[in-house]
């Protein structure tokens, strides 16, 4: 690589690291130290753990597990039948709260359904409250609701208090488009940080193994189809390897070894159906074929994280390109060892 390659690595890496760490608004810090799960249907699951902040924004949105942190949800539907220890902000149209609630909660939407159990202060507002047999709220209870049913059973240890003027359907809607908005700035700053990230390990693995890279690459361009049908089972395989080898408990090390390096090369793969998509870009439009790594990489990558972004087109070219990458890579790999 020559020196102005150098440069331009060392300018994407301060750019990565003064986005980093930029004191900007507290909305985009939160956004980038915390994680993020978006799509139609976003689950954690009842044994799932989760040590940092949460925030997650789809069609329906479930909580199962544990939230160890604060939880921010948006959504049509929201379930929350997990615990959460830290403060919990939800906006939907349906909500239900039924889980264990360690910090305050604030919750926004046309229905709101309390029937779990609260250590701290509960603000609501919505068109109905419900507070079902189960509910218990150890502080206080705010609420703005036209319509409130409090079943027997439902027990408030703190005081109850009712705004004066109650929830209307204009300021569930208004409420409604600010946490979609949030959603949004949300999945926009989680994919740009992880764009910048994979172009980044992208360059440094292209510069310390330019060799291994230029092999992949011609194995993707020599045989695109046999790589599609060994990434596939590649991507299959493995995992229910792996699982057998955890049931077998001797094997469980070589387990645990083993899923870590595959998330990894599931992870690098696409490095390489970048660079080979960068250079047919970069070729097309200079009119020669090109052989460098660097702008293949970073144009590559950041055509199919663009493309990625399409709905279902996106999610059907991302899985061709994992494919075709994973296979690629084992078949490189399987020739290199060969004598």
């Amino acid at each position: 690589m020559g020196k102005n390659t150098f440069l331009s690595i060392g300018a994407v890496t301060a750019l990565a690291i003064a986005l980093a760490c930029t004191p900007a608004h507290g909305k985009y810090r939160d956004f980038i130290s915390a994680n993020f799960r978006t799509g139609a249907n976003v689950t954690v699951a009842l044994d799932e753990s989760i040590s940092d902040d949460l925030i997650t924004a789809g069609a329906n949105v479930e909580v199962a597990g544990h939230v160890k942190k604060g939880l921010k949800a948006f959504a049509a539907n929201i379930s929350i039948p997990g615990t959460v220890s830290g403060e919990v902000y939800s906006a939907g149209a349906n909500i239900d709260l039924a889980g264990t609630f360690g910090s305050k909660v604030t919750a926004v939407g046309a229905s709101v359904v309390l029937s779990g159990t609260f250590d701290q202060d509960v603000e609501v507002a919505a068109a109905r409250l419900t507070l079902t047999p189960t509910t218990i709220i150890r502080a206080n209870l705010t609420y703005s609701a036209a319509v409130l049913e409090k079943q027997d059973g439902s027990q408030v240890l703190g005081t109850v208090t009712e705004r004066q003027e109650p929830i209307k359907a204009e300021k569930v809607n208004e409420w409604r488009e600010k946490g979609e908005r949030a959603a949004k700035g949300a999945g926009i700053a989680f994919w740009f940080v992880s764009t910048i990230a994979l172009i980044l390990v992208g360059l440094i693995i292209n510069a310390v193994f330019p060799n291994q890279t230029n092999r992949v690459v011609g194995v993707l361009s020599q045989s695109p189809w046999k790589s599609i049908g060994l990434g596939l089972v590649f991507l299959v395989v493995v995992p229910v390897a792996i699982v057998i080898a955890l049931v077998t408990v001797v094997g469980i090390p070589a387990a645990i070894i083993a899923g870590f390096l595959y998330a990894i090369i599931v992870y690098i793969s696409r490095i390489y159906i970048g660079v080979w998509i960068g250079r047919k870009v970069i070729g097309a439009l200079k009119k020669r074929q090109i052989t460098s790594l660097f702008w293949p990489v970073v144009v590559g990558v950041t055509i199919i994280a663009l493309i990625g972004l399409i709905p279902f087109i996106g999610w059907i070219f991302k899985l061709f390109c994992l494919l075709i990458s994973l296979g690629a890579l084992s078949l490189a790999v399987l020739r290199s060892a060969e004598p």
